[in-house]
């Protein structure tokens, strides 16, 4: 399974959000978070698809790891996520932004997060 660097997503960052040199305020919470992703909480199952997917997204938008436009690059991140692992995302018009401004105001459950990338995604075909 493929998974973002930090290197990447600064890279990511400074393209589509902001080229301001001062953007990452938390690299620790940023790091923990990839970590997350990838390997799950200790003495847990590791993490599938949709859990890592529905962590990178919900911790980002939530934590605000940078100054501006955590919501924006956590959406992101999770499409191209989804993306590089052979998902096609795609949500109904107006999802995206209506579930991530659920997520930053804590109104949405990570399990509902979660079915919500699964209903929504399709593996690519060969």
């Amino acid at each position: 399974m493929w998974f973002p660097s930090i290197e990447f997503i600064l890279q990511i960052y400074k393209r589509y959000i902001s080229e301001s040199p001062k953007t990452l305020i938390n690299i620790q919470g940023l790091k923990a978070t990839l970590d997350k992703s990838k390997f799950g909480i200790p003495y847990h199952p590791l993490p599938s698809i949709w859990d890592s997917v529905t962590i990178l997204y919900k911790e980002i938008v939530e934590n605000h790891y940078f100054i501006d436009g955590n919501k924006r690059i956590g959406s992101l991140i999770a499409v191209l996520f989804l993306n590089f692992n052979e998902f096609q995302f795609t949500p109904p018009v107006g999802d995206i932004f209506k579930v991530t401004m659920n997520v930053a105001q804590l109104k949405i459950s990570f399990e509902d997060i979660k079915n919500w990338f699964q209903q929504n995604s399709e593996k690519f075909k060969s």
